[in-house]
């Protein structure tokens, strides 16, 4: 069987991180088994859909390099792929449908219903339409027709049970007595969304549904619609659901939940796909830092987990710090440039090789990009800011003074500005000094990051230059004078 999948995006908000995950296991599997992976957008709700919604779900699919071969921008050899341009198609099936008898004009409303689910509830059973509609005669559905009287179509089912073998949980079965007969369209043959994805599928030839378990409950229904239509069933599949770390449903109130939001923070698109790929499915071995095409080559649907899956911040944090040491400096500065150039920041001050050379600075203190503009700011700022508690505490040692005092004119006599004559400098000083190493550092380190703590002292100094570390130390000697003289 040749292998084709869809992901089937509804557009009434930006790209979930839920939709994402079935987009991608829909992905590796069609690559993995050399198939085919189709986009189609599910737009019929027209309230809701909104075209920059759809733009932002194509566009966060290719920007995390899962690209469909057939639907929109791509090959359409079984389109349209947007249901809404589809409806002339779903009018002609349901006609299809109401000649062979096989589906039924039903009149009864809101109320009546009402009546027979509040007796069903009264008997303590489960409620199931009573089906009257289905033995009204030809000659009073014509008259209720003719009178305008509102209704739905719903589809004659058998009282039979519906099996299938999920891919992915194995055999399920369920009563179809306890489904009754199910409302496939409105009264102008506008499908329901059963209907539609049913025959979505069947004329896209899509040979494996693989989707959320959310989906369980309407497969059995969609199995009675494929077999309404005389069409063959394609083979289903359904993950477990992405959950809180609370164990429920994923949503807004837990944090982010779209892929736009996750990037807008500064997780980057690898990382996110990697950390997905892990959420209900289990790596062969102990490796779990993956490429796409490392996904592809590894991925089975015998791997996929029916246990729920726990979006753990924390794990997407160190999968994300794993990407970034594997891009490394090189990588990460076209990600990271963007952000420099939306503050404003003049990158044409510096050669690219240094601009580098900040990043690589500050990797290994890097979990998100937006950490470099923390990390690096001493490196940017015309005038020192840093953080002022910081400062105060450094300036606060009684070894603040003499220490700066002799970094400044040790290094204003230094002939190369190099890592090396720096740190054979530092070590010349530091053992003249009669001071602990931290009260060395600290303030050396204060009047040039602004900061007690942070990246590789001397590197940073190389990379700040000779004149602005120097002004620095002087800057910060002034500093300490003016409090002396406040304290007299």
């Amino acid at each position: 069987m040749s292998v084709r999948v869809r992901i089937a995006p509804s557009p009434t908000g930006n790209l979930h991180i839920g939709t994402t995950r079935t987009a991608l296991f829909n992905y590796l599997f069609a690559r993995h088994e050399g198939g085919t992976f189709v986009l189609r957008v599910e737009d019929t709700d027209r309230e809701r859909s909104k075209s920059e919604y759809t733009e932002n779900i194509l566009t966060g699919l290719k920007g995390l390099g899962l690209n469909w071969d057939e639907g929109p921008g791509a090959a359409e050899p079984h389109g349209p792929y947007f249901q809404s341009e589809r409806q002339d198609l779903y009018h002609a099936a349901l006609q299809g449908l109401l000649d062979q008898e096989k589906i039924y004009p039903c009149f009864c409303t809101p109320e009546e219903l009402q009546v027979e689910r509040s007796a069903a509830e009264t008997a303590g059973v489960t409620y199931v339409y009573s089906r009257k509609c289905r033995e009204l005669d030809a000659d009073t559905v014509s008259a209720r027709i003719a009178s305008g009287d509102k209704k739905v179509y719903r589809l004659k089912v058998r009282d039979e049970e519906v099996v299938f073998n999920d891919l992915i949980r194995g055999e399920i079965r369920i009563d179809a007595s306890l489904i009754g007969d199910i409302i496939i369209a409105r009264g102008d043959f506008n499908p329901m969304y059963n209907f539609a994805v049913v025959l979505d599928d069947i004329q896209m030839q899509i040979s494996h549904v693989l989707r959320g378990e959310d989906h369980i409950s309407n497969t059995p229904k969609q199995i009675l619609i494929y077999e309404a239509l005389g069409a063959e069933l394609p083979r289903f599949g359904h993950s477990a659901m992405m959950l809180a770390p609370d164990r429920s449903k994923l949503s807004k109130r837990h944090g982010a939940t779209s892929v736009q939001d996750y990037l807008a923070m500064g997780y980057l698109p690898e990382a996110l796909i990697n950390y997905l790929a892990l959420l209900g499915w289990s790596p062969p071995d102990t490796q779990e830092i993956f490429s796409l095409d490392e996904l592809v080559q590894a991925f089975t649907l015998e791997r996929v987990t029916k246990a729920g899956a726990v979006f753990d911040i924390e794990k997407l944090k160190w999968v994300n710090t794993q990407w970034m040491r594997r891009l490394g400096p090189e990588g990460l500065w076209p990600r990271i440039k963007p952000l420099l150039e939306a503050q404003g920041f003049d990158l044409s001050q510096q050669p690219e090789s240094w601009w580098i050379e900040t990043v690589r600075l500050v990797l290994d203190k890097l979990v998100v990009l937006p950490d470099y503009l923390h990390q690096c700011d001493f490196l940017m700022q015309a005038a020192l800011v840093g953080k002022p508690e910081d400062i105060q505490k450094a300036y606060a040692l009684s070894s603040a003074a003499p220490v700066l005092d002799a970094f400044s004119a040790g290094l204003e006599t230094l002939e190369n500005w190099d890592l090396p004559s720096l740190q054979a400098e530092f070590e010349q000083l530091k053992t003249a000094l009669p001071y602990k190493v931290k009260d060395i550092m600290w303030p050396v380190r204060a009047a040039i990051t602004g900061r007690v703590a942070g990246a590789d002292l001397m590197q940073s100094i190389v990379l700040l230059g000779r004149e602005r570390s120097l002004n620095r130390l002087n800057q910060a000697l002034d500093q300490l004078k003016v409090q002396a003289q406040t304290q007299e």
